[in-house]
């Protein structure tokens, strides 16, 4: 790939992927955090983390997803616009994701955000520091899928 070319296809991702990151980290610190104050417990914190940066970050796609599609299916009536767009939404977010959520959620981050708490103090830091570096694995696995959506699902 040349150069302009990597840096439009780099910046692309950023515009995509920025806004959800930044819902999701927040989300899931302050998620995270409370669990921790409450219990200090780093399993139930690091749950607690886990789940609710799924709620940010996924939340901001389906939202995005289903306005993106809705408008695409305006002339139809409202129950057939709900479904289709429902169904195209859906699709597009399983293709871009589901690989990336298998491996990351299973095996990467739970590791990472259980582990790095433990060597790196205060536990909010050591959290940021598990799920960025585990966010890194996660958007390599993201970015094929959302290339491939591209590729595969044309409009």
């Amino acid at each position: 790939m040349a150069t302009a070319e990597f840096r439009a296809k780099r910046r692309e991702w950023l515009r995509r992927y920025i806004p959800a990151e930044v819902l999701g980290t927040a989300t899931a610190l302050t998620g995270a955090w409370i669990a921790f104050a409450n219990s200090g417990n780093y399993v139930g914190a690091t749950a607690a983390g886990w789940f609710c940066e799924g709620v940010g970050f996924y939340g901001y796609f389906i939202i995005l997803e289903l306005l993106s599609n809705g408008r695409r299916y305006r002339e139809l009536s409202l129950w057939k616009r709900i479904s289709l767009a429902i169904g195209a939404a859906s699709t597009n977010l399983l293709v871009e994701f589901l690989p990336a959520e298998i491996f990351d959620n299973f095996i990467i981050r739970p590791y990472l955000m259980y582990l790095l708490p433990h060597y790196v103090h205060p536990y909010p830091v050591g959290f940021l520091a598990g799920k960025f570096s585990a966010d890194i694995f996660f958007y390599a696995f993201a970015i094929v899928g959302y290339e491939s959506r591209k590729r595969w699902l044309k409009r």
